[in-house]
């Protein structure tokens, strides 16, 4: 049986989790897949990685706690949209991202996660009150099929 066309450069799902999770087990790379079974084609998924400084400045129980805004803004009581993973959210459009990621900044829920981008930070290093600082990676993949998806880093995501 030969391969679709789409088939022969697009990645499994498994493929790209290992690429933006190089040092997890495959045992946690196998659960967030399953955290992926049940997403629809095309429906944006956002990875979001911890930055190792950001968590010594202010630790994990801050980060989880920004995690946890991502997973509920703007949903009801009691909803989530990471199956409590903290670190893989799912979204209907592309559109309902960003607005989470705009909401959580513009209303300030989230402080010291978003940082000044990396151009700027000679000119602000002597001024204690910019985050230099971001609070990780943020990564789009897209399910495309059963196995495949699609995925990139948003390098700006965090940036202010």
């Amino acid at each position: 049986m030969s391969k679709k066309p789409e088939e022969e450069y697009l990645p499994t799902v498994s493929t790209a989790l290992k690429a933006i999770f190089p040092k997890l087990s495959n045992d946690i790379i196998t659960s967030y897949e399953e955290l992926l079974n049940n997403v629809d084609e095309h429906d944006p998924i956002l990875i979001i990685t911890p930055n190792g400084a950001w968590i010594n400045q202010y630790g994990w129980p801050a980060y989880n706690a920004v995690m946890d805004t991502f997973a509920t803004y703007g949903l009801t009581q009691n909803q989530r949209r990471d199956k409590n993973s903290r670190c893989i959210f799912h979204f209907r459009e592309i559109y309902d991202l960003f607005q989470v990621r705009d909401g959580i900044r513009s209303n300030n829920l989230a402080p010291n996660t978003f940082s000044i981008q990396p151009s700027l930070h000679a000119y602000y290093q002597h001024n204690l009150n910019v985050q230099l600082e971001p609070i990780g990676s943020a990564w789009i993949l897209i399910k495309i099929g059963a196995f495949s998806s699609d995925y990139g880093q948003d390098i700006n995501f965090f940036n202010v």
